[in-house]
C-alpha cells in the first residue's frame, strides 16, 4: 500500500520546478501587437480585397472603351510618326519602331480588359476561329472605327497645312496592280493573325 501511487499522483503529473510562477505556466503572456504587425495585417486585407475585385470580369462597356482608347493611341502615334517623317527625317525604321512600341504598351495596359484587338481584322478572325463571341463583334468594330476616326481628326487638327501634308487615303502606286496589292495585304494579314493565334490562343 505504501508503494501504490495515489489517484492524485496518477492523474496529476508533477510540474518540474522552474523560475516561472504557476500563473505564467498556465496562462502564457500573449505578444502585444506592434505597428509592424498592424501594418502587415492591413496589407494582407488590402491584398485580399484586391484579389476579390480583380476576379470580377470587365463589363462590355469597359471592353468597348478599352478598344476605342487603344485604337486611338495606336493610330494617333503611328500615323503621327509618318507625318513627322515628312517634316523631320524619322526613316521607315523609326516609324516601324513607333508602331511596335505603342502597340506593345497598349497591349500591356488594356489587354487584360478587352483582349487588345485594336483591329477589325483581328476581331473578325478570332470570332471566326470561335475564340471570341460574335455578340461583341459589332461593339468592337464600332469602337475601333470610332477610335481610328478620332485619331485621324486629331492629327488633321495638329498637322493642318504643315510641311505640305494633305488629307489623303491609303493607296498604292500606279505601277502596282490590284492583284499585287491584294496579295500583299493577304500575306501581311496572314502573318499578323498567325502570330496572334499562336501567342494569344496557343493554337
Amino acid at each position: 500500500m505504501a508503494n501504490t501511487p495515489s489517484i492524485t499522483e496518477e492523474f496529476s503529473p508533477k510540474l518540474s520546478p522552474t523560475k516561472h510562477t504557476i500563473m505564467e505556466v498556465v496562462s502564457p503572456k500573449l505578444p502585444l501587437p506592434t505597428k509592424y504587425s498592424i501594418m502587415e495585417e492591413a496589407k494582407a486585407n488590402r491584398s485580399q480585397e484586391f484579389s476579390i475585385n480583380h476576379d470580377i470580369p470587365p463589363s462590355n462597356l469597359q471592353k468597348t472603351v478599352a478598344e476605342l482608347v487603344g485604337t486611338y493611341f495606336l493610330i494617333f502615334a503611328g500615323c503621327a510618326a509618318a507625318l513627322v517623317n515628312k517634316v523631320q527625317t524619322l526613316t521607315i525604321v523609326g516609324i516601324a519602331i513607333v508602331w511596335g512600341l505603342v502597340l506593345m504598351a497598349a497591349i500591356y495596359a488594356l489587354g487584360h480588359i478587352s483582349g487588345a484587338h485594336f483591329n477589325p481584322a483581328v476581331t473578325l478572325a478570332l470570332a471566326a476561329a470561335r475564340k471570341f463571341s460574335w455578340k461583341l463583334v459589332p461593339m468592337y468594330l464600332l469602337a475601333q472605327l470610332l477610335g481610328a476616326t478620332l485619331a485621324s481628326l486629331t492629327l488633321r487638327v495638329l498637322f493642318d497645312d504643315q510641311g505640305g501634308i494633305q488629307v489623303t487615303m491609303t493607296q498604292y502606286k500606279n505601277s502596282t496592280s490590284d492583284l499585287e496589292a491584294i496579295t500583299w495585304e493577304f500575306i501581311i494579314t496572314f502573318i499578323l493573325m498567325f502570330n496572334i493565334c499562336a501567342v494569344a490562343t496557343d493554337q
